[in-house]
Formats: C-alpha cells, structure tokens, sequence
C-alpha cells in the first residue's frame, strides 16, 4: 500500500517554495530600473517655437510609460515678491506620451525658456530654450452677420488671426473684391460688392496675402422693385435708406450728439417741402430733408412725446404725448396738434385719464401711439397699447369724440402701429405680442371698424414684434418695423409685405433701436 501522505506533503512543500521564491522576485523588481528604462533626460523640443495652444513633442528618456503619470511645466515669468525673483512654472497639458515621448499643449501663460518634466519622482529642467510664436497665424473664418442681404449692405465676419491693419485685410465675394471699413483680430466689417448678380457666393479672406483655410457662404438677395426711399429714427440719429439696381445705401442723416437732440421718435417726411419733422423725448424739430440742416427747435418741454403725423394743407403737426411718472394718482396722455413753423400754440385734442396701479408702482391707462391722417374726411386714427387696447378713431380737431375700431375682442394683443388705404377702404395693423409673450401678426380690416380682422402676414421672423406701418399704394405694398431679438428695442429691419400677402421680404436691416419710420412719397428735391 502507498504512502500518500508523504506524496501530498512533498508536493505542498515544493509550492511554497516557489511562491516564496516569486515574491522575493517582485520585491526586487520594486527597487530595480525605473519604469521605461534608463535615467531622466530631455533630449530634444520639436517644435522649439509654437503658438499658445499648439502642441509640442518633448524627447528623452525615462519617462513614465502610462503618460499621465508625468508632469510637464513651462516657463511663466518670475515671482518678484519678497525682492528677489523666483520663475515661476506653468502645467501643461499632457495629450499622449510614451517612455521615450510626450506631447503636450503649450499653455496660456508660457514665456520663452526652459521647461521641466517630472517623472517617476524625479525632476529635470531642459537645457533648450522654447520660444513662444507670438506671430499671428492663418486667418480662421467662423460665420457671417448676417448670411443674406442686397449689394451694399453691411457684413461682419468673425474669425480669428485678422490682425488690426485694413490695409493688411482682402476680402473677395467670389472673386470680387469688398470694401472695408473696421478691422480688429476677431471681427471684420465689410460690405457686399456693389454690382452683385443675386444668388449664392464664397466669401474668403486673406491677411498680407495668407488666405484663410476655408469659406463661407453668402446669399445676395435679388434687388426688390419699386422701393421707396425710407427714413427712420434710432437712438443715436436719424437714418435713410434706398435700394436701387446697384444695391442698399444706408446713411445717418442727423446724429443726436452733433445736432443737440435726444433720442429721436417719431418722424414725418415733406418730401416736396423738403424737410424731415421728427421729436425726441420732450421736443418737436425740423431739419432738412438731405441732412445738411440746420435743426430747428419747433416745440419743446413736452414730457414722453411719440409719434407725429403732419397735414400739408393745415400746416399742422400731430403728436402723442404721455405725462411722466409724478407721485400723483392720476397723469394724462394726450393728442395734440402744433404748426408746422412753430408759431402757433399747442393746441390739446384729446386728453386720456392714466391711474396710479400701487401693485405694479406704474401709470396704467391708455396710451396713444402712431397717429395717422385722413385729411379729406377730417379723420384722425392711433393705435392704443394701454388700458383702453385698440385702434381709436377721432377728428382732426377733436370736437369728435374717439372712438373704438377693433380692440382685444377683435384679438388684438399689442397694436402697435397702423395704415390705410384710402382707395379700398382698408385698415392694416401691427399687432405686436411679443412683450406680453404673445405671437404677433399683421391684420387687415374695413377702416369704418366692420367685420372681423384678417391676417395679412402671420406669425413668423418677418412679424416678430412689429411696429409703425406706412403704405406705397402706387406699388401696392405695406411696410412695418421689425425687431427680430429678444430685446423689443433691439435689432431692427423693415419689412414689406404686397397687399394680399402674398410677398413678404425684407428690405433694411443690420441696424439698431429704431423706433418709427416714414417713406418718401412724392418728388425729392434736388440737393
């Protein structure tokens, strides 16, 4: 019979002692050759010079194998507190490595001189110098603002590496070379080629003759016929704009800081008088019509004026007016007329009751804006975003008394500016929701108030929050302010739209806080 006992026994005996032997192994390992092979070194910086940002191959040996075990720092500067100045290192970040290679990003604040790699517990400043390029490079194309438009209009590209130098800066649409105006490192202000067929086109760049990696597209929008010459009032002046065959010209007419006027308002054109009549806050002015004035002071110390509207054969000038906030319980808003030299006393038309709301610490009541004529019937027409909301009907001598058109019932929201077409007896409206979080919409009704509204043009980029209206019935188009961000006072445009709807387009836009506007109906005079 077999000893087993002696077998199992020996047998154990034998692992044990490998075991023992592969532990003692492993415990020399751990104090042997550093992971990778051979001592620290930096033996070379490829490439020696990078922009911030760029990455860079340091070279040696060494190093950690799992690559984000090692460290990597840049030369910052020197640390002068105390007197005496220590350098100060920057990390970097680390992409890929090996024993034998890292690569890293050079990072913000890195200066010219020695980097540090540290690895495994160890330490080592290079003896090379790395240089950082300060130089610009390529032009980088981002986007456009905005990516459609007429020959003429303005441009704003927005990249990187464009420097500050215009005359360093070429920018083609296609092959046809743009005019520019302003140049910083990340923004260029351009305009469309005059002379520009409609249709898609590459827009490119170059800096001293380095042209950018990539284009981008624009739209040149076909020229729209028979546009009339549009004048409008923003914060900072007053402003034409044309279209014609060779594309869009927008000019400041007035500017408020040169001429003595706050922010203008309201505006109406005498094309054949030649003159602009317009207000700001408090005051009524007139200037002539090609902008080389002098302004005239017509009216003044008028609190929270609007609108105007002027009648030829009175010489008259109509205005909304609103008392400002006064620790009362009641102010007023007002209708009034004035003469168009100024001579004449203010005349009141109608005065509205505005309450004190002590929830809200504001005025609530009615509001008169955008006041329209109808001369031949002795009419007189606002638009109300108030308390009493609606299109309003009165006299142009207020011996009438107002009354309502259409209002909430009817499903207006916020109407904002109106127009009319004497021929056809119809009333356009610009419903304007946007700052009650409602949608906006252009309507069209009978102008004796009858019978429901229609939508002309709905809801949409074009009717964002609109205001003001004029009409062209010559051509058979109505025309309204739009602004397309957020801000109700912000980015403008201004849009037409034909009669029946049918053709919506926008004809001025890439300007800021305009607030009424007027067309040049009628022959100009020569300047």
């Amino acid at each position: 019979m077999k000893n087993y006992t002696g077998i199992v026994t020996a047998t154990m005996l034998a692992v044990l002692i490998t075991m023992v032997t592969l532990i003692s192994s492993c415990k020399e390992d751990e104090g042997g050759e550093v992971p990778g092979g051979g001592e620290l070194t930096i033996t070379a910086i490829d490439p020696a010079k990078a922009r911030i940002g760029e990455q860079v191959t340091i070279t040696g040996t060494g190093f950690n194998p799992d690559y984000s075990q090692n460290e990597v720092k840049f030369y910052a500067g020197d640390d002068l507190t105390g007197g005496e100045a220590t350098k100060i290192y920057e990390t970097a970040t680390l992409i890929k490595g090996t024993a034998t290679s890292l690569v890293v990003e050079v990072p913000a604040k890195a200066q010219d001189g020695h980097i540090i790699v540290m690895a495994n517990g160890e330490e080592l400043e290079s003896s090379m110098d790395f240089v950082v390029d300060t130089s610009i490079g390529n032009p980088v194309l981002t986007s456009l603002s905005p990516t459609n438009g007429y020959p003429g209009a303005e441009v704003v590209i927005t990249g990187e590496n464009f420097g500050e130098s215009v005359e360093a800066i070429e920018v083609k649409f296609d092959e046809v070379v743009a005019t520019i105006s302003e140049v910083t490192n990340t923004t260029i202000t351009t305009a469309v080629p005059e002379g520009m067929t409609e249709g898609e086109v590459q827009v490119n760049v170059s800096r001293e003759g380095t042209a950018a990696d990539k284009t981008l597209s624009y739209t040149v929008n076909k020229i729209p016929v028979d546009v009339k010459t549009a004048y409008w009032t923003a914060t900072d002046g007053i402003y034409r704009g044309i279209i014609s065959e060779s594309g869009v010209i927008i000019i400041r007419l007035y500017a408020d800081a040169d001429e003595n006027f706050g922010s203008a308002n309201g505006i109406e054109v005498d094309v054949d008088g030649g003159q602009i009549y317009f207000s700001d806050q408090s005051n009524i002015f007139k200037a002539p019509i090609n902008g080389e004035g002098p302004v005239e002071l017509l009216y003044e110390g008028i609190s929270s004026t609007g609108d105007i509207a002027i009648d030829k054969v009175s010489e008259s000038v109509y205005f909304t007016a609103r008392d400002s906030f006064k620790p009362v319980l009641t102010t007023n808003s007002y209708i009034i007329k004035g003469s168009l030299d100024g001579t004449q006393s203010l005349d009141t038309l109608y005065v509205f009751d505005r309450d004190f709301n002590p929830s809200s610490n504001q005025h609530e009541g009615p509001s008169p804006v955008s006041p329209k004529l109808y001369v031949a019937n002795n009419k007189l027409y606002w638009t109300d975003r108030g308390k009493t909301l609606g299109v309003w009907e009165g006299s142009l001598d207020g011996t009438v008394e107002a009354k309502v058109l259409f209002d909430a019932t009817d499903g207006l929201v916020g109407p904002s500016g109106i127009t009319f077409d004497r021929e056809s007896s119809k009333l356009f409206i610009a419903d304007n929701g946007l700052s009650s979080g409602l949608e906006s919409t252009i309507y069209v009704g009978n102008l004796n108030g009858e019978g429901d509204l229609e939508t002309l043009v709905g809801p949409g980029d074009n009717v964002r929050a609109p205001s003001d209206m004029e009409i062209d019935t010559e051509n058979g188009f109505v025309f309204w302010l739009n602004v397309t961000n957020e801000n109700e006072m912000g980015e403008t445009e201004l849009n037409r739209a034909s009669l029946d709807g049918e053709i919506v387009e926008v004809l001025f836009d890439d300007f800021n806080f305009a607030n009424y506007f007027d067309l040049e109906i009628g022959e100009v005079l020569p300047e």
